[in-house]
């Protein structure tokens, strides 16, 4: 069984990530682990730090467990949810947000991670102290940003971002491993100002999409060629006339996704915000299924 990874912090960003993670779990037959960090100031032996007692951190954590328990059962009540509801379990730890998905994801084996995105295109700050923006530059789990306009609906098309590199395919491979029993197109997409030339069996797309569909047991990839000279361009165009429900893209490229995500480009890149945004780690293993 799969387990996907849902921090929260009760604001309504948090709680769309939590209700979309419910839909992809019953239908991908996963289970669900909320979390909630509370993120201390270190303590330190400093001439005018005031130092919590060690009983207090128990009685937050306390608290924290009961406010989840409390959480969990008002979605057990949520009849728009539709039942049964996946199995849902939960934890409060303290540290930032980065550190505990390090630890539970030692601990336990997690697929995915689904988070909140902030309407305002940036990534929203769930614990004081500690940026989500983190996760997504250092963790080694596939990361599913939902934005908080972005309602669940059937992923029925998955657009994947590709440049033809060879990690590229156990991206791809995992993502299919992931949301196979949802069974939808993926969608391979490269952009360049060039002219596609998809045509000639010898180029690079057809090459690459041979091995992908040689090395995948999944029938329902694709291949389009978008033309533009700078790729946000071509991901805005591809976000509203290509009919996806999810944008995958490879981490390898922090400073576009930086971009994508930043302020300064919600106007230019607002379609784009709308959608679920896939952020895969870069992988050169091999992934079996």
């Amino acid at each position: 069984m799969k387990k996907i990874l849902v921090p929260i912090d009760y604001s309504t960003y948090s709680d769309n990530a939590v209700r979309y993670a419910i839909n992809i779990a019953k239908k991908i037959n996963a289970e669900i682990h909320l979390f909630h960090g509370i993120e201390m100031a270190e303590l330190s032996p400093m001439a005018g730090v005031m130092m919590w007692p060690i009983e207090n951190f128990s009685e937050l954590k306390e608290d924290a467990d009961e406010d989840l328990k409390v959480y969990i059962e008002n979605l057990k009540d949520d009849t728009s949810l539709g039942f049964p509801l996946p199995n849902i379990t939960f934890s409060s730890e303290t540290g930032s947000v980065k550190k505990i998905i390090d630890k539970l994801s030692q601990e336990s084996h997690i697929d995915l991670i689904v988070m909140g995105l902030a309407g305002a295109g940036k990534l929203d700050r769930f614990f004081l102290g500690s940026n989500s923006k983190d996760v997504i530059e250092k963790t080694c789990i596939p990361v599913l940003l939902v934005p908080k306009e972005a309602p669940y609906k059937p992923i029925n098309k998955i657009a994947f971002a590709t440049d033809f590199t060879e990690g590229d395919i156990n991206s791809i491979h995992n993502v299919a491993r992931i949301f196979c029993l949802l069974d939808p197109e993926i969608l391979l997409v490269h952009i360049d100002e060039a002219a596609s030339d998809f045509h000639d069996p010898r180029t690079p797309a057809n090459v690459f999409l041979n091995r992908v569909t040689c090395k995948l047991n999944y029938s329902k990839i694709y291949y389009r060629h978008v033309n533009a000279k700078k790729v946000e361009e071509g991901l805005k165009w591809l976000s509203e006339n290509g009919q996806i429900d999810v944008l995958a893209m490879i981490h390898r490229h922090p400073n576009l996704i930086s971009r994508i995500l930043d302020g300064s480009y919600t106007q230019k890149l607002a379609t784009m915000v709308q959608l679920p945004l896939l952020v895969m780690p870069e992988d050169k293993t091999p992934i079996g299924w």
